[in-house]
């Protein structure tokens, strides 16, 4: 198992919109369900956006078993200079305190049916991470049951911080209004702060990663 993977995955579940979302669920409605359909579609969209760019990249190396194509290494390079572009931009608006930072639907969160909660959860991961987690995937040369089980992992590691929260206040339902309101308003405040940071890191990862991959190809 790549130590790469596994550090995508970890920078994939650090996302404070969703853990905001589902925090918002479950004070609001008092309904953990919403917050578990959103887990679901999270799942389902890291998972999805991962196995595409495996399945393709596998396809494309071709018999290419023991080195990386060249492109790979510029995939990691495209996606890291995107990554450091929306970490300079959350960075900039969150500089701005005469805007509202929260999306228009944050609104409508705490009264939304399961299936809109579902939705949530499909379209808030950063997806750009489910990418080069599948590039990752594809540089190792896995084949059969081997790259589906990283996937799988990579799928586990980028739900973690997703499952626990809404896991323990399922388990722990007397916990919720005691702490369900400081961390609404940390993650309120933060939110954008701490996507700035994770995509800066996460940036200059995968532009030393991709230039290393990209210089050994040539």
């Amino acid at each position: 198992m790549s130590i790469n993977l596994l550090l995508l995955g970890i920078a994939t579940t650090i996302s404070p919109l969703f853990i905001l979302s589902a925090v918002v669920m479950m004070s609001a409605s008092g309904r953990v369900r919403d917050a578990w359909a959103a887990v679901a579609g999270w799942m389902v969209s890291i998972g999805a956006a991962c196995a595409v760019v495996m399945l393709l990249g596998s396809a494309l190396a071709g018999g290419a078993r023991h080195h990386t194509p060249w492109w790979m290494g510029v995939v990691d390079l495209v996606i890291g200079a995107l990554l450091g572009a929306l970490a300079v931009r959350e960075w900039r608006r969150s500089r701005h305190a005469d805007v509202d930072h929260l999306p228009k639907w944050y609104a409508r969160v705490g009264s939304m049916s399961v299936v809109a909660a579902f939705g949530i959860g499909l379209f808030l991961p950063a997806n750009v991470l489910g990418y080069a987690a599948g590039n990752e995937i594809a540089q190792q040369h896995m084949t059969g049951v081997g790259r589906w089980l990283a996937l799988g992992v990579y799928v586990l590691v980028g739900s973690s911080l997703e499952i626990g929260p809404v896991l323990w206040f399922t388990v722990r339902p007397t916990t919720r209004q005691r702490v369900l309101p400081r961390w609404n308003a940390w993650l309120t405040a933060h939110w954008q702060e701490v996507l700035a940071v994770l995509f800066t890191a996460i940036s200059l990862f995968l532009l030393i990663k991709g230039g290393v991959a990209l210089a050994r190809s040539l």
